[in-house]
């Protein structure tokens, strides 16, 4: 890609409207706010998110379909047969 890429997008007349207002309030030029805009999504969407961090773990373990409820008799049992 080249180093100054050009896009073309068609927006509906609301948002129109409200980067209209923006451009008022800050005096920014509609590329400022539209390189600004697709920064911040970008970032957002590298972000890791909670799920992808844990993606690896969930489902990886094996045990009683109740554990949740039953997790104390589990590792009681557990312990006992460790002794």
């Amino acid at each position: 890609m080249h180093s100054d890429a050009r896009i073309n997008a068609r927006i509906n007349a609301s948002l129109a409207y409200r980067i209209a207002a923006v451009r008022r309030r800050t005096g920014k030029s509609l590329s400022e706010i539209v390189k600004e805009s697709l920064d911040r999504y970008c970032t957002a969407e590298e972000q890791e998110t909670p799920y992808d961090a844990l993606a690896g773990f969930v489902g990886c373990a094996s045990g009683a379909k109740d554990l949740s409820r039953s997790y104390k008799d589990e590792l009681r049992r557990s312990l006992e047969r460790s002794k």
